[in-house]
C-alpha cells in the first residue's frame, strides 16, 4: 500500500467536456496543440470511462475521464508522425495517427455477454468460480519455489521519463496459500534512463507487493466472491475458446473488497481452464476520481503526504493489473508466467497547477527451481538493503547482449 500511495498520488486538469481542437500560444519551445475528444463504444454508442491514451515514444500518458473525454497537449511537430494508442479493458486497442485523431474515437468490444445457462453442467458463473477457488491448492503452487524474473520498469512524471530500467532478479515464493510477498535479489541490471539516481536505489522501492491476483485478490476469497456481480463473457479471440471467461465487478468500494484504501471502481475478468479449472489469467482494473474531501480522508494521511496534498483539489487514479499462469513445468501445477502493472494518477491543485505520473512494470518468469529452494529474506529499503540494492551488481554488457528474454510480445488483455 505504501508503494501505491507514495509513488503515484498525482494530478491533471482537463476541460474534458469540450471536444474542440485548439492551439496554445508559443511557449518558447515550439507551438503546442491541445487535442480534445471522447472515447466511445462502437456497438452501444456509450462513452468509455477511463480509457488509456499513450504516446510511447513521446513519453505522454493520459486517461479519459468518467465520461470518456480526453485532453492531450502535444507539440505541433508531432502531428505528422506521432501516433496514439487507445485502450480500455474489454475493448480492442487501436493506434491512431495524431493527425487523424477525431473528436470521437470508437473502440470495438472484445467480449460478448453470454447467458448463464450456456455453460453445460454449471448453471452460473459463480459455480464455475467456486470450483476454481476450491481447486487453487490443487492447481497452483503451495510449496516454496524459486524462479528468475526479467523485469522492465518505467516511471514517468509530467510527461518526462524519470526511470527506465531492465533487471534480472532471483525470486523466492512460499506458495499461493500464504500471504507472504515474493522476495527478490538483484542479479543483473541495465539502466536505460535514471534521472533521479539519488531517489531510486532499491528494487523494493518499485516492486508491486500484491502482484499475484490468486494470492491477494478478493475475487478469489472463498466467501467474498459471492458479493461480486459475475457474468460469463465470450472472447472474440479463437485462442480463448478453451476458457471459461467470467467478468466481475463490485459496488462496494472499501478495502475489504478492492484492496485499495480509497473509494474506487473495481472490476476485471478471470480466465479459467475448462478441463482443470485452473486460473490461467486475471485482469484487474481500479478506476476513480477523488474530490478534495476524499483526498483529505483517504490519501493525505498516508506516507507523510499531508503537506503535499493539502492543496489538492481533485485526483484521478487508474490501475491495471494482469497476471498470467501456465503449466510450463509440465507437472500439472500452474505457475506465474507474465505480469503487467500500470498505475496512472493525475492531480489538480487549488491553484490549477497540474501534475501527472505513470508507473509501468512488466515481468517475465523463467528457470523455475522446485528442489533445493533458496530462501531469500524479505528486505525493506529503509532497513536491510543488501539484496535489493540496485548497485549491488554492475552493468554487464556481455550478458545483456546475449540475453534472450522470454515473451517478446507486449503484454495486453
Amino acid at each position: 500500500m505504501r508503494i501505491i500511495l507514495s509513488l503515484f498520488t498525482l494530478l491533471f486538469l482537463s476541460e474534458a467536456n469540450s471536444q474542440e481542437l485548439k492551439s496554445k500560444d508559443h511557449d518558447g519551445s515550439g507551438n503546442s496543440i491541445v487535442l480534445k475528444g471522447q472515447i466511445i463504444d462502437k456497438e452501444t454508442n456509450e462513452a468509455i470511462s477511463f480509457a488509456t491514451l499513450i504516446l510511447k515514444k513521446e513519453e505522454i500518458y493520459r486517461v479519459a475521464d468518467e465520461n470518456g473525454f480526453f485532453e492531450i497537449s502535444v507539440k505541433e511537430n508531432m502531428m505528422q508522425t506521432a501516433s496514439v494508442s487507445i485502450s480500455s479493458m474489454g475493448f480492442e486497442s487501436r493506434t491512431v495517427l495524431l493527425k487523424e485523431l477525431n473528436k470521437k474515437e470508437y473502440l470495438m468490444p472484445r467480449f460478448e455477454q453470454l447467458s448463464e445457462v450456456l455453460v453445460t453442467g454449471y448453471k452460473s458463473p459463480a459455480a464455475v468460480l467456486k470450483t476454481a477457488i476450491s481447486k487453487k491448492a490443487e492447481n497452483h503452487p503451495v510449496e516454496p519455489f524459486n524462479f528468475y524474473r526479467y523485469g522492465k520498469v518505467l516511471i514517468n512524471r509530467n510527461d518526462t521519463t524519470e526511470l527506465d530500467l531492465e533487471l534480472i532478479t532471483k525470486d523466492h515464493d512460499e506458495g499461493y496459500l500464504t500471504l507472504h510477498r515474493t522476495t527478490q535479489r538483484v542479479e543483473q541490471i541495465k539502466w536505460n534512463t535514471n534521472n533521479k539516481p539519488e531517489k531510486y536505489q532499491y528494487y523494493s522501492q518499485i516492486q508491486s507487493a500484491r502482484e499475484s491476483a490468486i494470492r491477494y485478490s478478493n475475487i478469489f476469497h472463498k466467501r467474498k466472491y459471492k458479493i461480486f456481480t459475475l457474468n460469463f463473457v465470450k472472447s472474440v479471440k479463437p485462442e480463448d475458446k478453451n476458457f471459461y471467461i467470467i467478468s466481475f465487478q463490485i459496488d462496494r468500494d472499501d478495502w475489504k473488497y478492492t484492496n485499495r484504501p480509497y473509494p474506487t471502481k473495481y472490476s476485471g475478468k478471470v480466465y479459467i481452464d475448462k478441463d482443470s479449472f485452473a486460473i490461467l489469467k486475471v485482469i484487474e482494473n481500479w478506476e476513480t476520481t477523488l474530490s478534495m474531501l476524499d483526498i483529505e480522508l483517504y490519501l493525505a494521511k498516508y506516507d507523510n503526504e499531508e503537506e503535499r496534498l493539502k492543496n489538492a483539489f481533485e485526483t484521478t487514479k487508474k490501475e491495471e493489473n494482469i497476471c498470467y499462469y501456465s503449466n510450463h513445468m509440465g507437472n500439472g501445477i500452474y505457475y506465474p508466467t507474465k505480469h503487467f502493472n500500470r498505475q496512472y494518477a493525475e492531480i489538480i491543485y487549488k491553484n490549477f497547477k497540474m501534475e501527472n505520473a505513470v508507473y509501468e512494470r512488466e515481468s517475465y518468469f523463467f528457470n523455475f527451481e522446485l528442489n533445493e529452494v533458496e530462501e531469500i529474506p524479505y528486505e525493506h529499503y529503509e532497513r536491510d538493503k543488501k539484496q535489493t540494492l540496485f548497485n549491488r551488481v554492475d552493468y554487464d554488457e556481455a550478458f545483456w547482449d546475449s540475453f534472450n528474454k522470454l515473451g517478446e510480445e507486449n503484454i495486453s488483455e
